[in-house]
């Protein structure tokens, strides 16, 4: 496990400046013991903005690097959110894998944004890179956090099965105003369309509401998918 040697805040570098990128860090503001160090995106201007809204929010300090690497390896830098678009999470994963396996960079984790690649494939090379690279890592899912779903299975769990056995089914639907960019139309760089980006937080929120209180992922196992 790779390890800093960071005794205060988490510091974050962010990769990514657009919707998703400022969504997370207007986020940021009610978590406690983090900062935003750093913030890397390919355009100029668009990382120099962000970098100076992460200041404004009182977020800081935050500096924008000109580039993955420099960011990466800056010793004011703990942990990676990875909120670009989803084309670009696979090859910016390689080099961040390969930047830490390398010794380059010491970096205590790495959060990804929803999908973590475009295909099962790129999902798979995704967990597989981080794993290898001896990162905390984790997919910033966020609902089954909130204290409807949190609230509804502690009901589930301790009123109704006890008297009516176990729950087996579990329904959920997603809508937002989105896209707010136009690469979500493009195939070749989403992925999915709604089912990839959306269809996530409904399969992740039935799992955790069917998975028995102390149980762990694997004490539910898939049996049939058709979409």
């Amino acid at each position: 496990m790779t390890q800093t040697t960071n005794s205060g805040p988490l510091r974050i570098g962010i990769v990514g400046s657009g919707f998703m990128a400022n969504f997370h860090l207007t986020s940021l503001i009610a978590v406690r013991n983090c900062t935003v160090a750093g913030v890397y995106s390919p355009t100029p201007a668009n990382r120099e903005a962000f970098a100076l809204r992460a200041n404004e929010l009182g977020l800081g300090p935050a500096q924008a690097f000109d580039s993955l690497a420099d960011m990466v390896t800056s010793p004011d830098v703990d942990a990676v959110w990875l909120l670009m678009p989803n084309d670009a999470r696979l090859p910016v994963m390689r080099e961040i894998h390969g930047l830490v396996t390398s010794g380059k960079a010491k970096l205590a984790g790495l959060a990804c944004e929803k999908p973590l690649g475009r295909t099962l494939t790129e999902a798979k090379e995704m967990l597989s890179l981080v794993e290898d690279a001896g990162l905390n890592h984790g997919y910033l899912e966020n609902q089954v956090y909130s204290t409807a779903v949190k609230r509804g299975k502690e009901i589930i769990w301790r009123r109704a099965a006890p008297s009516t056995g176990r729950p087996y089914l579990a329904r959920a639907a997603e809508e937002h105003a989105g896209p707010h960019e136009p690469w979500f139309w493009r195939g070749d760089k989403q992925g999915g369309g709604v089912l990839l980006d959306m269809m996530c937080h409904s399969v992740e929120v039935a799992r955790y509401l069917l998975t028995q209180p102390g149980e762990g992922r694997d004490s539910l196992r898939l049996k049939t998918a058709n979409a």
